[in-house]
């Protein structure tokens, strides 16, 4: 008859083994999802920087926009968990208090760009550096599809801030152990594919995207910023509606 203790040894369940992923393997997930996901994007928007036009979201480039997001977001989470990581480790989950944290950033995010906008037209930027004026995008979804444009409003700001923003940024802090670094890079990578809006335009948005990025190194909680990014999006749904 097995004595009590062997019983008990018998009974007890090894925790499961989670895989361990040496830095040089984050190194290359990290530079993989980079260069698939936003290559095209950083280039083709610093080609309409220095051939500028006013930008236009067709229902195909909607269509595309979105499959790439998605394909994008897939290819991330392959990845991110042949690592054997869950989302919490890069500050992916909800709080009730997301909420007025969210509605705070997004209403920072817009009083910061609102001073860079006035800074970058009538300051010192312009007469020294000659930015050119960033291109009109009232319209820029005057001829998109409803059915197109809600999904694609809705799926960009997790798109971008769990790629951008939580990913990236975990990531530099975590290998190089510099948050400055961090929000440098990823201010980086975000601004440059929206210089599609110009150079003056995307020195706006990046402000907008610097008190976002400094709010994830302060608190490394990642669904605030999502919804003050959708809150901020929300505003291309005014014009729409009013097209």
């Amino acid at each position: 008859m097995a004595s009590s203790s062997t019983q008990l040894e018998l009974e007890i369940v090894p925790p499961a083994q989670v895989p361990s992923v040496s830095n040089a393997h984050r190194w290359v997930d990290l530079g993989l999802i980079l260069a698939v996901v936003f290559a095209g994007s950083i280039l083709g928007s610093i080609y309409l920087a220095f051939h500028p036009t006013a930008p236009s979201y067709s229902n195909l480039r909607l269509f595309t926009g979105i499959s790439d997001e998605i394909i994008g977001l897939l290819l991330f989470l392959v990845l991110f968990k042949r690592q054997g990581r869950r989302l919490q480790d890069i500050g992916l989950s909800f709080q009730w208090t997301d909420l007025p944290k969210a509605l705070g950033l997004a209403v920072a995010a817009v009083v910061v760009m609102c001073i860079t906008g006035f800074v970058v037209s009538y300051g010192w930027l312009v007469i020294t550096l000659h930015f050119p004026q960033w291109p009109d995008t009232r319209t820029m979804f005057s001829t998109s599809s409803v059915w197109l444009f809600l999904p694609f409003l809705l799926l960009n700001p997790f798109f971008e801030e769990i790629l951008v923003r939580g990913y990236l940024m975990t990531e530099l802090i975590d290998l190089r152990k510099s948050v400055l670094l961090a929000i440098v890079a990823s201010l980086v990578v975000q601004t440059s594919y929206h210089l599609y809006y110009g150079a003056a335009g995307a020195m706006v948005v990046g402000s907008g995207l610097a008190v976002l990025a400094i709010y994830f190194a302060k608190s490394r909680r990642l669904m605030p910023v999502i919804l003050a990014h959708m809150l901020w999006d929300s505003t291309a749904l005014l014009g729409f509606l009013h097209r």
